[in-house]
C-alpha cells in the first residue's frame, strides 16, 4: 500500500472544494466491535512525518533505511529544544486541560497545529517544506519566521504561507486566524520576514535544487523590489483550524452525521470569510481555509506528546 493511500484511510476528506478542505480521523472497528477513530493511527502517521517537518531540506529529507530510527530520535530532541512544545508536554502528561481562556499562548493555540497543517499541505496539496522552522528555532535560538507553515508547490511554482491554529472551539480559532491574517499579511511584515526566509533559503541551496526547484527564483519571488501584486500571485494562504466538535458523538455513517457536518463547517468558514473580507488586500489573497473537527483536542495532543517523549526516550 502507497504512503498516500494509507494517509487517506485514516484522514479522510470530507469536504474538497476550490477554497475550503476539511478533513477528519477515520472510523475502523475496535476489538469490541464498535465504531471508534483512528487516532493512534494518525498519531503514528504525524510521528513518522517529525523529521521532514523538523529537519526539511537543511539536513535532507531522504533518510537512509539504517538512519531513520536515529533520525526520529534527533527530530524529537529537536522539538522539544522549543519551550513552547516542552511546557506543551509538561501540561497534558499530567491530565491536565484547559480551555481557549487560558492565557499562555502555547496551550490556547497548541504548537502542533504546524505539525498537522505541514502533514496536510505536503500529503493532499503536493507541497515541500522550503523552510523547517522547528529547525531553525534549535539552530539559531529564535523564530526564524512568523508564518506557520513555508512550503513551496514546485510544479505550479507557488510559494504556501500558512497559518494554524489548534483551539476547543473552532469560532475562537477562526477569529484567531483572521487575526494572523491581519497581523502577518501586510507590507513591513513581508518585508522582515521575507529577509529571513531569504537567507535560510541560501543556508539549503543544494537540497532544494536536488529536490528539483531552483533556490533563486524564491529568492527573486521574496526580493524587496519584486512588484506586491506579483507576490501575493505567486503565493498560496492554506489557513488550518483544529477543533473540539461534539459531531463524532453521532454515528459517522449517518445521514445527520453528512448533514450537521457540513452545515457545521460551513458555517465556520462563512464566519471566516465574513470577516477576512475587511483586509484591505482581501481581493488579491488566495486563501485557502482547512478545518478539522477533533473528538477531543487534549487526547490527540496528550498522544502526540506521549509517542514523541518514547522516541526521545530511546536516545537515552
Amino acid at each position: 500500500m502507497s504512503r498516500a493511500v494509507e494517509i487517506k484511510n485514516v484522514l479522510s476528506c470530507k469536504i474538497n472544494e476550490a477554497n475550503l478542505h476539511s478533513y477528519f480521523i477515520d472510523f475502523d472497528l475496535n476489538d469490541e466491535g464498535k465504531a471508534e477513530q483512528m487516532l493512534k493511527d494518525f498519531v503514528t502517521l504525524l510521528a513518522e512525518e517529525i523529521p521532514n517537518f523538523a529537519l526539511g531540506y537543511h539536513q535532507g529529507v531522504m533518510v537512509p533505511q539504517e538512519n531513520i530510527l536515529r533520525v526520529l530520535i534527533e527530530a524529537a530532541n529537536s522539538i522539544y529544544k522549543i519551550d513552547a512544545y516542552e511546557k506543551s508536554a509538561e501540561t497534558y502528561l499530567k491530565g491536565e486541560c484547559w480551555d481557549d481562556d487560558i492565557e499562555e499562548k502555547y496551550l490556547k493555540r497548541g504548537e502542533f497545529g504546524e505539525l498537522i497543517l505541514h502533514f496536510i499541505l505536503k500529503y493532499f496539496f503536493n507541497t515541500l517544506p522550503l523552510v523547517a522552522k522547528v529547525y531553525f528555532k534549535d539552530s539559531y535560538g529564535h523564530a526564524v519566521h512568523g508564518f506557520d507553515s513555508v512550503h513551496i508547490n514546485p510544479e505550479e511554482k507557488t510559494l504556501w504561507l500558512g497559518e494554524s491554529k489548534l483551539y476547543t472551539d473552532g469560532k475562537r480559532g477562526v477569529d484567531a486566524l483572521v487575526e494572523d491574517l491581519f497581523e502577518h499579511f501586510n507590507g513591513d511584515y513581508f518585508e522582515s520576514e521575507f529577509t529571513i526566509i531569504s537567507k535560510r533559503i541560501k543556508d539549503t541551496e543544494k537540497n532544494l535544487v536536488s529536490a528539483g526547484t531552483d533556490p533563486e527564483s524564491w529568492i527573486k519571488l521574496l526580493n524587496k523590489y519584486t512588484k506586491l501584486s506579483q507576490k501575493l500571485n505567486k503565493i498560496t494562504i492554506p489557513m488550518f483550524c483544529a477543533y473540539e466538535t461534539k459531531l463524532f458523538s453521532k454515528d459517522h455513517e449517518s445521514e445527520e452525521f453528512e448533514r450537521e457536518y457540513i452545515e457545521e463547517i460551513s458555517k465556520l468558514n462563512e464566519r471566516f470569510m465574513k470577516k477576512k473580507s475587511k483586509h484591505p488586500w482581501n481581493k488579491h489573497l488566495n486563501i485557502i481555509v482547512i478545518l478539522v473537527p477533533l473528538e477531543s483536542k487534549k487526547k490527540l495532543i496528550s498522544a502526540l506528546h506521549r509517542k514523541l517523549k518514547g522516541l526521545q526516550m530511546l536516545g537515552e
